[in-house]
C-alpha cells in the first residue's frame, strides 16, 4: 500500500449494475445494509441496454405484424412498417427504464460508483475511472458482472443485431437456443428473409419442437441443420454448405465477465470455462458471493434476479431454497413457455407418465383473435398424479408460465389444476383442457385425441 493512501470503508459492495446486481443492492438496502454499487457502464447491464429489453421491443413489433390479417378482418387499415421508428422507440424505452432503476437506487440510498473494479485483496477493491483510482475495504461483496458473447469475424452479436437501425435484408441465424429462435421468428415477422441453421435440435419437449418447426415453415423461415464454421465474403459457411447473407448472427457461446476482476490475485476458485465456483452463492472466499452469468447455470436474467435476492438472504442468515424452477420462454409470435420436465426427461427419470395436450385451435378466445395455431401439453406421473411439466406454444404463454411454475413449485396434482374455475372465454382454458385430457375428459377434444384411460 502506498504511504498516505486513503482507503474508504464500506459495508457491502456489489460489482455490476445489471438485473442481478441492482436487485441485490435494493434488497440489501431494504434489509438495512449500507450498499455501494460499482458499475463501469450503464445501469441495467446488457439485459436492459442491449439484450432483454431491446429484443422484446422487436418482439412486440413482430407480434403486431403477425396480427395484420386479424386486424384487417376487424376493420383496421394499416399500411407498412417503418423500422427506423422502431429503433427510436426502442431507445426511448431503454432510457426510460434505465432512469427508473437509477431513481430506485437513489431512493434506497445506494451509493453508485462509476468505474472498473478489481480486487486488490480478499477485503479490498480498487475502482479506476479515467485517471482516478479509489480504494475500498469491504465487509462483504457480490460479483454480478454478467457475461459477453463470443464474436466471430464477419458476424454480429445478438446485442448488435438489436441495435440495428435498418431491417436486415437476409439474416442468417446460427443457433438453436431461445435467443436464436426469437431472432429468426421476429425478424421474419418484420419482413426480413431469414435462414435458421441449428447444430442441435431445439431444447424443448418434442411436441413444442414439432409445432415450432411447423410454424417456422408456415412463416417462410428456411431451417437447416449444420455446424457454423466461419463467415467471410458476405457468406456464412457451415459444414457442407454456405449461405450468402447481409447479416450473420451466432448465438449460444458466452464468456463470464471476470477477466479484469483480479480473481487470480485473491485465489478465488474458478471452473475451466472461467465461471466462479460457488456454494449457495458463496465463493471460495467466504466474504465474497457471486450470482448470475459469472457462475455456472442457465444464462437467464430471471436467474440473476432470483440469485441476487437469495445471496442477500444468505448473507443475512435467512433460510434459502436454491432449487427454484425456471421457466424457459420465447418472446416469439406466437410465444412459447416451457416449465419442468419434457416427456423424454420424465421417462428417463424413471416416471411412468401420462401426457395430455390441447390444441388452441379449439379454444374460443384464440378463435376471437383469429388464431388457429398453438398447443398446451401437460406431463404427469401416472402413479402419483403429480404434474411434472407444462409446455405451451400460443397467445398468453409467457403470462401463463408463472402459473406453470407455481403449479410445479407447489407439487400440484392433476386435481389441483382441474378444480379451480377458469375464466371463459380465455386462453387459460387451454391449460384446463390439457389437464383434463390426461384422463380423457377434455370437453373440446374428440376422444381419439385424448389420453386412453386404463
Amino acid at each position: 500500500m502506498v504511504v498516505g493512501e486513503l482507503i474508504a470503508e464500506r459495508d457491502l459492495i456489489i460489482i455490476g449494475g445489471g438485473p442481478g446486481g441492482y436487485t441485490a443492492a435494493i434488497r440489501a438496502a431494504q434489509l438495512g445494509r449500507e450498499v455501494t454499487l460499482i458499475e463501469r457502464d450503464r445501469i441495467g447491464g446488457v439485459c436492459l441496454n442491449e439484450g432483454c429489453i431491446p429484443s422484446k421491443v422487436t418482439a412486440v413489433a413482430a407480434a403486431k405484424a403477425a396480427e395484420q390479417k386479424t386486424l384487417d378482418a376487424l376493420g383496421f387499415n394499416l399500411v407498412g412498417h417503418d423500422f427506423t421508428k422502431l429503433s427510436a422507440y426502442r431507445e426511448s424505452v431503454i432510457d426510460k427504464l434505465r432512469s427508473g432503476v437509477e431513481a430506485l437506487l437513489q431512493a434506497n440510498k445506494i451509493e453508485l460508483v462509476r468505474g472498473e473494479a478489481v480486487f486488490l485483496s480478499d477485503d479490498r477493491i480498487g475502482v479506476s475511472n479515467g485517471h482516478q483510482f479509489d480504494t475500498y475495504r469491504f465487509k462483504q461483496a457480490i460479483i454480478a458482472t454478467g457475461s459477453r458473447p463470443v464474436k466471430t469475424p464477419g458476424t454480429i452479436t445478438p446485442e448488435e443485431l438489436y441495435a440495428l437501425e435498418t431491417l436486415p435484408e437476409h439474416l442468417v441465424v446460427a443457433g438453436s437456443d431461445y435467443i436464436a429462435l426469437e431472432a429468426a421468428m421476429n425478424f421474419r415477422a418484420l419482413g426480413a428473409d431469414v435462414t435458421l441453421v441449428m447444430a442441435t435440435d431445439m431444447p424443448f419437449d418434442e411436441t413444442l419442437t414439432r409445432e415450432l418447426r411447423r410454424l417456422m415453415k408456415k412463416q417462410g423461415i428456411t431451417v437447416k441443420s449444420g455446424s457454423f464454421e466461419k463467415a467471410e465474403d458476405d457468406a456464412a459457411h457451415f459444414d457442407g454448405f454456405s449461405i450468402t447473407a447481409t447479416h450473420i448472427v451466432t448465438t449460444g457461446v458466452r464468456l463470464p465477465n471476470v477477466d479484469a476482476l483480479g480473481l487470480d490475485r485473491i485465489g478465488m476458485e474458478q471452473s475451466e470455462d472461467g465461471t466462479i465456483v460457488v456454494s449457495n452463492h458463496q465463493t471460495s472466499i467466504p466474504s465474497i458471493f457471486a450470482i448470475g452469468d459469472v457462475t455456472a447455470g442457465p444464462r437467464y436474467a430471471a436467474r440473476a434476479i432470483k440469485e441476487g435476492k437469495s445471496a442477500v438472504a444468505v448473507m443475512s442468515g435467512q433460510p434459502v431454497d436454491a432449487n427454484a424452477i425456471f421457466p424457459v420462454v420465447l418472446h416469439t409470435s406466437p410465444p412459447v413457455a416451457s416449465v419442468g420436465m419434457t416427456e423424454q426427461e420424465a421417462t428417463e427419470a424413471g416416471h411412468t407418465i401420462r401426457t395430455g395436450q390441447f390444441s388452441l385451435g379449439a379454444n374460443g378466445y384464440s378463435a376471437v383473435h383469429g388464431e388457429t395455431s398453438g398447443v398446451v401439453k401437460v406431463i404427469s406421473d401416472a402413479q402419483t398424479d403429480i404434474v411434472l411439466g407444462i409446455h405451451m406454444v400460443g397467445r398468453g404463454a409467457i403470462e401463463l408460465s408463472s402459473s406453470f411454475v407455481l403449479a410445479l413449485e407447489l407439487v400440484a396434482k392433476e386435481e389441483d389444476l382441474k378444480f379451480p374455475l377458469f375464466a371463459h372465454p380465455s386462453t387459460n382454458e387451454g391449460l384446463l383442457e390439457a389437464v383434463e385430457s390426461l384422463v380423457g375428459q377434455a370437453i373440446h377434444l374428440p376422444p381419439k385425441k385424448q389420453q386412453v384411460v386404463l
